[in-house]
């Protein structure tokens, strides 16, 4: 009887432990793009996302793993890159919407957006000079 108590127990300190650490990864994070990965500062940018309604589902068409985590911070390796931003809206979201922005290392920069009747627009820019970081197409 007291092993069954003792084993109940221990159920419920597991399930109490998984549902802690499940929550501890849904914080807020900064993601790392493989492009910044091993460079000394002065060679990686950084994008904040000052709007919580924009995620960056893609850097360069490959995932940011965004449904894992919401991340708030983005660090890129300087350079071009194409970005692919969705809106999100409570449990909804519009589909992505590709820029390309050439970002300078060491820089930070602001990731907003703005919302129109039906349309949306999003920019990034430098959070010190205000300049964006779009690249205008030809």
């Amino acid at each position: 009887m007291l092993a069954k108590q003792i084993m109940r127990v221990q159920i419920v300190f597991r399930v109490i432990a998984l549902a802690a650490f499940s929550v501890m990864l849904t914080g807020c994070i900064h993601y790392e793009h493989q492009s910044a990965e091993g460079k000394p500062a002065a060679q990686v940018a950084t994008i904040q996302q000052l709007d919580k309604h924009l995620v960056i589902t893609k850097i360069d068409d490959k995932s940011t793993l965004f449904w894992l985590s919401r991340q708030s911070e983005y660090q890129l390796g300087a350079g071009t890159h194409k970005l692919t931003v969705a809106w999100y809206f409570g449990e909804n979201s519009t589909g992505g919407f590709e820029k390309t922005v050439n970002l300078v290392g060491g820089r930070t920069y602001g990731m907003s957006g703005e919302m129109f009747k039906d349309r949306w627009t999003y920019d990034i820019r430098d959070s010190e000079t205000g300049q964006s970081a779009v690249v205008a197409k030809p």
